[in-house]
């Protein structure tokens, strides 16, 4: 017992004089210079002249050279940072976030892969090492990689289970990639997105309550965004929920005045729902009339004014509406009269229009017109100063003998 109590003593005491580098390894020294984020953004921390003072002769030697470093970063020279200190781990980090920015994901995943190698203190900390890396990878359409460093933080990051859900959507693996989507709550931030990818996911495998599910979410989210109230009709099966959604749609894009010429695109989808109900009281009239349609009316006057989006949204509106107030007022011999002054009306509209597009195309020549008669204009002057020009050079040369 004696024996053993002294061999458990000898063996503390040699942990206990274990050489320093067995310790954990300390920070490089400029580190304390810098704060790390994990994000891979570093900020300096500038010292005032009365700080710098108090550094040693080596301190301040190496202070100096980070401020030089730190004004290349603010110019954006990040190649010339890099190369006065080439293993600078803010350089690195920042250089690699810098060709994100370009989009040069190449470029941006070697430098990420450099900031893994040569960081051995974790200035950064592992996970968002990890996190960069299976970002990146996946940027450069290596999901596989990507998935291998992102596994391990399933039960601890958001961003990395959202991040392996929109690998297997790009390998096409719908059904893995809606696994982990839905794996993402509400609380998390990564929750909209999520959405936005069970939606494309769902929309694509043709699982409609689900997609409706998730256009629900998004409207709930970001009511304000016209695209989700354009994804919720495209896969309600409801006509009147289809058309309530996208009148809804066009008043956003309106109001915001984004990206109108998806109104012409909407509009397209409104027409044949609309037109359906014309058929379906159509049928019912017993009396002979022509049938008030816009699909004729459109092909008719498809080279009028084709590219005025207002003429046509505002037109197709009063026309559909018109119809509608047709159909809730009137049945029979009424409707049929009712049907029959749309007719009139757009027949009216119609010689009205091609008026106005002979207007436009009149209006159009003669403003080309003018400005071939002012070209031409332009040119005459240019080639009579011209000719001044040289009839000055010729009778009056720059030196003459009676100046001297």
């Amino acid at each position: 017992m004696e024996n053993l109590m002294k061999r458990l003593f000898a063996v503390l005491i040699f942990f206990l004089f274990l050489p320093i580098s067995f310790a954990a390894a300390s920070h490089p020294d400029y580190a304390k210079y810098y704060t790390f984020s994990d994000n891979f953004e570093v900020s300096f921390r500038e010292h005032s002249k009365e700080e710098v003072k108090k550094l040693g002769k080596e301190e301040e030697k190496l202070y100096k050279n980070l401020v030089k470093n730190e004004n290349y970063i603010k110019k954006g020279k990040y190649e010339k940072a890099e190369k006065l200190n080439p293993d600078l781990i803010p350089n690195l980090s920042r250089l690699s976030n810098a060709y994100i920015v370009k989009k040069d994901y190449p470029k941006a995943l070697d430098y990420a892969k450099q900031v893994e190698a040569k960081d051995k203190t974790n200035l950064f900390t592992k996970a968002a090492k990890d996190y960069k890396l299976g970002v990146l990878y996946s940027l450069n359409g290596d999901y596989f990689t990507s998935n291998k460093y992102l596994m391990p933080y399933l039960n601890k990051n958001p961003d990395a289970v959202f991040q392996i859900a929109q690998n297997y959507y790009y390998m096409q693996d719908f059904k893995t990639a809606a696994l982990y989507a839905e794996k993402i709550t509400p609380q998390s931030i990564m929750y909209q997105p999520a959405q936005e990818l069970l939606y494309k996911v769902y929309n694509l495998t043709k699982n409609s309550p689900k997609a409706y599910k998730a256009a629900v979410n998004l409207i709930r989210l970001t009511p304000d965004n016209p695209e989700n109230y354009v994804n919720l009709a495209r896969v309600t099966s409801n006509n009147a929920e289809k058309l309530k959604n996208y009148n809804i749609a066009k008043r956003l894009y309106y109001a915001q005045k984004s990206d109108l010429g998806v109104v012409g695109i909407i509009n397209n989808y409104i027409a044949p729902l609309e037109q359906a109900k014309i058929d379906s009281a159509y049928k019912k009239i017993s009396v002979y009339c022509k049938k008030p349609d816009w699909k004729k009316i459109r092909e008719k006057n498809k080279n009028l004014l084709p590219n005025d989006m207002d003429y046509w949204d505002r037109r197709q509106n009063e026309f559909f509406e018109f119809a509608n107030d047709c159909i809730s007022r009137y049945s029979g011999n009424n409707l049929a009269a009712c049907f029959s002054d749309l007719n009139t009306t757009q027949e009216k509209l119609d010689k009205e229009l091609l008026a106005e597009h002979s207007r436009r195309e009149e209006e159009a020549q003669r403003e080309a017109q003018i400005q071939l008669l002012l070209q031409q204009n332009a040119l005459i002057q240019e080639q009579n100063n011209l000719q001044r020009m040289r009839y000055y050079n010729y009778y009056y040369p720059r030196y003459r003998w009676w100046w001297y």
